[in-house]
């Protein structure tokens, strides 16, 4: 069965169509209208975020621009538990300000002519840094000074240094003379109170100019030097001073964690000028509180020319340490017969809590505490022996010849505070036609030291 409208009834439903069409035209105008409304809102409340957090970006980088300039010239504290030092932030700049306090008491008995007593042995200020990373400083200044004197000056070190060169360092100034083992190793850091006899040869600090470089394995430094700044008298007219060519070479043959073998070699070369073309040469029993020599040469005048050398031997294997020196010193004169003088020494120590000794760059360094007092622990012991002779004796000069045994304990209550006792025995003095001549005696020294 099929179905169809009349022709009335579809010119009636055709009718309708058309005049409802535009009203539904109009709904649909009417419904994006507001949709783009509704978008347009929304558009305006984004962007009007957008520049909200755009002034905020803006802000927080004006921030960080005026921190990155604050940062630039801001100073940098770090300390690594024993002294402090200040940085710049880009690490051009450094400087610590440091000291030493060393505190002896000394007691003797026997037929040595000296008196028991306290001194100061050392009290430094100690400056060092580096400027625009290249440039090193460093100035010392000992207010107790070693020979007693207040009134003397106590310049120690003082010089710049550049470091700058692949192949070594360049140092201006007055630096300790390349020469010897124990007189380059820091008295904070010597095995015993004081060094061996044969540190009455070593050349010690002078003004000059040096060079220094290193391998994994070797160390070598040379240096041309004249006066010392203690010893600079403005008052001499027309005096020549003298020249030193110094020069030190070592080699670490083996080398691991459990132990070393140290090997070095130095020479000295002076050529005498007016100021020193008169030397001496003396000594005490390893002891500074008393200032009574125990050998001396007097004053030896005519001194043209002045070499010294030097033999350094040393092992460490753990906790067990062994080290010696052999130096000589040949004197030529103008008039009057040639001089020879020697002197040595050897000596074991042993940590008895484990440590071991520090060897860095061609020295000895500071001793590493395991269990450092203050931590509730015991802090770092060790004992040590040394055997130590000097000869000062040959042709017409009688200085004499003396032998001491040293026996020392150390107690490292931390890195940086130390307390020594050392017994000191006078074996003999051979001194012919001097009233020292076959004495000997007992020396009870002790040393409490702290330094930053």
């Amino acid at each position: 069965m099929s179905f169809k409208l009349k022709p009335v009834t579809q010119h009636l439903l055709l009718a309708g169509f058309i005049s409802l069409s535009p009203l539904a035209a109009q709904a649909a105008d009417n419904d994006a209208e507001d949709r783009i409304k509704k978008l347009e809102q929304q558009v305006n409340i984004l962007l009007q975020r957008l520049e909200t957090q755009q002034v905020s970006l803006n802000e927080q980088k004006q921030v960080i621009e005026q921190n990155s300039k604050k940062t630039e010239n801001a100073v940098i504290a770090k300390t690594n538990g024993r002294s402090l030092k200040f940085e710049s932030a880009d690490g051009d700049f450094v400087a610590q300000v440091g000291g030493r306090v060393q505190a002896d008491a000394a007691f003797y008995d026997g037929d040595i002519p000296s008196g028991d007593g306290t001194d100061f042995r050392r009290i430094f200020l100690d400056l060092r840094g580096q400027v625009y990373k290249d440039w090193a400083y460093r100035f010392q200044y000992d207010f107790a000074r070693p020979n007693g004197n207040t009134s003397t000056r106590g310049i120690r070190d003082a010089y710049i240094k550049y470091t700058g060169l692949d192949a070594g360092n360049i140092t201006v100034g007055q630096f300790k003379s390349p020469f010897g083992l124990e007189h380059l190793t820091s008295s904070l850091h010597s095995t015993f109170l004081e060094r061996g006899l044969n540190h009455v040869f070593t050349p010690d600090r002078r003004i000059g100019i040096g060079f220094d470089t290193k391998g994994d394995n070797w160390t070598f430094a040379v240096a041309g030097l004249g006066g010392t700044a203690e010893d600079e008298d403005n008052s001499s007219v027309n005096k020549d001073e003298g020249w030193n060519l110094v020069g030190r070479v070592t080699a670490t043959p083996f080398k691991s964690d459990k132990g070393l073998l140290h090997i070095g070699l130095a020479a000295r070369q002076n050529w005498a000028g007016d100021t020193d073309s008169t030397v001496r040469f003396r000594e005490r029993p390893e002891v500074r509180v008393d200032g009574s020599r125990l050998i001396d040469t007097g004053s030896i005048s005519n001194v043209d020319e002045q070499r010294s050398y030097g033999v350094e031997l040393a092992g460490v294997y753990g906790p067990f340490s062994l080290q010696a020196e052999y130096t000589t010193t040949d004197i030529e004169r103008d008039t009057g017969s040639d001089l020879d003088f020697d002197s040595w020494y050897a000596y074991a120590s042993y940590f008895l809590t484990g440590e071991s000794r520090t060897y860095k760059n061609g020295i000895f360094d500071r001793t590493k505490v395991k269990k450092a007092v203050g931590k509730g622990v015991y802090g770092a012991w060790e004992v040590a022996a040394r055997y130590s002779t000097a000869d000062l004796t040959d042709g017409t000069v009688i200085g004499g010849e003396l032998d001491n045994a040293t026996f020392g304990v150390n107690w490292y209550a931390t890195n940086n505070v130390r307390f020594a006792a050392n017994y000191i025995k006078v074996l003999d003095i051979d001194r012919p036609s001097n009233a020292l001549d076959g004495k000997d005696g007992d020396i009870f020294a002790a040393r409490a030291q702290i330094d930053f």
